[in-house]
């Protein structure tokens, strides 16, 4: 026959159950009144400033795209010619308007087509070149 063993199992204790305390979950304003109120809290005050900001970049993003065609570079002009001659109102840039005073080769007092592109290349290659110089500026 074989001897029984004298050691008891013993079964472990639970642990200790602690409860978790819930903390309230905090108010926005102490004052608990909302962002219309007249009692001095600042209540919503950056909430409306963000609002505006927002407003304000969107305004100008609109206003630029519009402005300008939705070009990078300047919008694309559309003279207008009676008779062969350019219309000098449908130009809307004033500094296009003092060039095209030189544009008029012959000095007859009309600016043709020839002309008119003539002086906007002549432009644009003064624009490259001024860029160019202030990218070499830049870099150095």
């Amino acid at each position: 026959m074989q001897k029984k063993s004298s050691v008891k199992k013993v079964a472990k204790r639970a642990p200790k159950r602690t409860v978790a305390v819930e903390k309230p979950m905090p108010e926005m304003h102490e004052c608990k009144c909302g962002a219309s109120c007249g009692c001095g809290c600042h209540c919503g005050k950056f909430k409306k400033f963000i609002v505006l900001l927002i407003v304000f970049a969107l305004g100008f993003a609109v206003a630029k795209i519009t402005c300008c065609g939705g070009h990078r570079h300047m919008p694309k002009m559309q003279p207008k010619f009676e008779n062969g001659c350019l219309v000098m109102d449908s130009i809307k840039c004033p500094k296009m308007v003092e060039n095209l005073a030189m544009a008029d080769v012959d000095m007859d007092g009309c600016i043709t087509r020839a002309e008119f592109r003539a002086a906007k290349k002549s432009m644009h290659n003064e624009m490259r070149e001024h860029h160019e110089e202030r990218e070499e500026r830049d870099d150095d």
